[in-house]
């Protein structure tokens, strides 16, 4: 459970922030796209050296970063809109890791794959974990302004250079980088939302792009710890807890939250209609 922990910890600092750029963007399912390219390569991995660890993750890598990079050609192409390019790619995968499966039908095989288990997350997981997260801080910190601008308006940055279409990249990779880092311990599934669910769950707190950062990461600690304290209490899965406490977040801040939110609207309708003539 402490290694569970930490991992969950790298992955809140390192996707919630990522999160908060796809959500302006809204490329939200993005993430769920690419949790499903991973299966082809973890499934290839898992037939080739068995439950290896390292295998599992180098498979996963790689089918996530072919899947990000067709995803993002076929999008720059044109001919589909960028949603309709992840749906073709991951669809695929999804498709093909599942075809290779087949044969094999162990259900334990599938659920590990899908759905992670804690047992997983040993060093290398870690160290993998911790990799990841300070690549995509200092990724962040590097590119700050170009990747807001390629959130707030894509268009004039693939007019103005080549700049914005590297960044997407980035992003990309750096999302599936994340995805894979958590993967073995939570499942690709319920990590895509410890990555989306306090990035939308801190739009109802600020609205700035690095404090939407920060608090996003926070949500994600906080439904981290008190999933794992349920799963380990109630004898759930981990990863589901965890998304489970996330959601229940994002529910308090739609209420409560500074901006926009239920609360605000009540409050906001309640002064109109204070200073409305008689």
């Amino acid at each position: 459970m402490r290694a569970a922990a930490a991992g969950a910890l790298a992955l809140a600092l390192g996707g919630a922030p990522l999160g908060v750029l796809l959500v302006a963007r809204r490329m939200s399912l993005v993430g769920d796209a690419l949790s499903h390219g991973l299966l082809p390569g973890a499934a290839i991995a898992y037939l080739v050296a068995g439950p290896d660890p390292w295998a599992l993750t180098a498979g996963a890598l790689v089918a996530a970063l072919i899947v990000a990079g067709l995803s993002s050609l076929l999008a720059r192409t044109k001919r589909l809109p960028e949603d309709g390019a992840f749906a073709v790619v991951y669809l695929g995968a999804l498709a093909l890791g599942v075809a290779i499966l087949g044969p094999y039908r162990d259900p334990e095989v599938v659920e590990t794959l899908l759905f992670g288990s804690v047992r997983g997350l040993d060093a290398p997981g870690l160290i993998l974990a911790a990799a990841a997260a300070t690549a995509t801080l200092v990724s962040i910190a590097l590119f700050v302004r170009g990747f807001v601008g390629e959130s707030a308006d894509p268009t004039f940055m693939r007019v103005s250079g080549l700049e914005g279409a590297h960044l997407h990249l980035l992003l990309m990779m750096l999302t599936a980088l994340n995805l894979v880092a958590g993967f073995r311990a939570f499942g690709a599934l319920m990590t895509v939302a410890l990555m989306m669910v306090p990035a939308a769950a801190a739009r109802f707190w600020v609205r700035t792009y690095l404090g939407q950062a920060a608090v996003a990461a926070a949500v994600s600690a906080v439904a981290s710890a008190a999933g794992l304290l349920a799963a380990h209490h109630f004898g759930t899965e981990p990863g589901a807890a965890m998304a489970l406490a996330a959601v229940a977040l994002f529910c308090v801040s739609a209420g409560v939250g500074r901006e926009h939110s239920l609360l605000q609207s009540v409050i906001g309708r309640a002064h109109l209609k204070s200073r409305a003539p008689s």
